[in-house]
């Protein structure tokens, strides 16, 4: 047996994991801070959504498939092996879960984590993770794909041909009218130092991570590679939201100064733009937060949602683009504090707002998953706690879709001996009054 079952935060930069740890003491310390105008969602209004993972499941991934019904995939952790599996919610439960695909070799991890998609009305995608060298910690992207709406699967395939014992993952899926195709964060110029690269100073875009694009024909048949950005932050989730006119990708950024904001880039005419800053926070860190964006699209804006510590504390943001605009207003102060954690998801809703979520430090290594709704306006309402979190690092990046006017959550639960995905549902009204 050979996966990789992460203990903790995938956390490559040692600088940076010094970094956390004085940011955790000081979040302790300040639990609270920025949070005082939250509120406490009455645990009545939030219902158990019976999650179908059971025990020693973890790295949930929601996405809505082309009816707006939930999809949920997870990784079943065994003693010799790993399964990637997923459920569709059915009317009033979850359906059996479907096994995609099973390794021993997979790196389980919960930054960077699978997922099972609908690209089309006749194609599914899934995507994980195989290590192919420890000792760098190297690891590839695995795809594979299913013309029967998931219950079969295909030969997986790597959708990068470089061969490099270097890192590649952090995928996102997107359609282009008729193509379909993902990206990827790849480490192939740090080939010869593997992981430890992360550490390179200075760090240039011939010797650093960068963000890559390949189209896929239903064959699983590679077409029109592309080089999105030639320098990004190292193990920073990327996320893509279709809009009528294509796709819109959000990613972090890296300069060569070390300041790593984030930046988006769209799909026009079959090819990725230059990437443009959302907006510039400034925040100079000499190692990756392990914290993406999230990106969402309504019938009218598509928003961005992000953390940073540009002020020197931290921030949830949020930033609206208007339909058929490359640029994005000024930003809005989601939380802002000590306390404030980040790993934030975003979803639109039908009024043609958007609903943040993120977590927040309580005390120890608790927390709280926190969120708050914008109106089309920019108009924010109140705070609202809605769950207490028992490992904030363990819990990953909670996952959350708007469905049927209620707002779905998934995250990483359970104990040390037992970890166990968990769903919860409450009203999308309890969060925008």
């Amino acid at each position: 047996m050979m996966f990789i079952l992460s203990r903790q935060l995938l956390m490559p930069v040692v600088k940076c994991r010094r970094l956390l740890g004085v940011l955790t003491l000081l979040c302790i310390a300040a639990a609270g801070v920025g949070c005082s105008d939250q509120s406490q969602i009455s645990q009545t209004v939030v219902a158990d959504w019976s999650s179908p993972a059971g025990a020693r499941s973890v790295s949930p991934n929601l996405s809505l498939d082309h009816n707006g019904v939930p999809i949920l995939s997870w990784m079943k952790v065994s003693e010799d092996s790993v399964a990637l599996e997923y459920s569709r919610w059915d009317k009033t439960q979850w359906s059996e879960a479907v096994e995609v695909a099973r390794g021993s070799n997979w790196l389980v991890n919960r930054a960077d984590f699978p997922s099972v998609v609908q690209l089309s009305e006749s194609l599914w995608a899934a995507h994980w993770l195989e290590m192919t060298d420890p000792s760098v910690f190297a690891y590839d992207v695995m795809v594979g794909l299913s013309t029967d709406g998931g219950i079969t699967w295909n030969t997986p395939f790597r959708p990068h041909t470089d061969g490099t014992l270097t890192e590649h993952g952090f995928v996102s899926f997107f359609a282009d009218n008729q193509d379909v195709g993902l990206v990827w964060l790849d480490g192939r110029n740090m080939s010869g130092g593997g992981h430890s690269k992360h550490d390179a100073e200075p760090m240039s875009s011939d010797s650093g991570m960068t963000l890559r694009s390949t189209k896929i024909t239903i064959e699983g048949a590679l077409f029109e590679p592309q080089i999105i950005d030639g320098l990004v932050c190292d193990c920073c989730q990327t996320d893509i939201a279709q809009v009528d006119e294509g796709a819109v990708l959000v990613f972090r950024n890296r300069t060569e100064g070390e300041h790593r904001d984030i930046y988006y880039s769209q799909l026009i005419n079959g090819r990725w733009s230059e990437s443009k800053p959302v907006a510039s926070d400034e925040w100079l860190i000499a190692g990756c937060p392990v914290n993406g964006p999230s990106v969402a699209a309504s019938s009218a804006h598509t928003a961005v949602a992000w953390y940073t510590e540009g002020k020197g504390y931290g921030q949830v943001k949020l930033a609206l683009s208007e339909k058929d605009s490359d640029t994005f207003m000024p930003a809005l102060e989601i939380s802002g504090g000590d306390a404030v954690l980040g790993q934030v998801g975003l979803a639109a809703t039908e009024d043609d707002g958007f609903i943040v979520s993120w977590l927040t430090f309580s005390e120890g290594v608790k927390g709280d998953l926190n969120l708050r709704h914008a109106d089309a306006d920019g108009v924010l309402g109140p705070a609202a706690v809605v769950a207490g979190v028992d490992f904030t690092r363990r819990a990953g990046l909670p996952q959350m879709v708007v469905f049927d006017d209620h707002v779905i959550l998934a995250w990483t639960g359970g104990d040390k001996s037992n970890k166990a995905i968990q769903v919860v549902s409450l009203p999308q009204s309890v969060i925008e009054k």
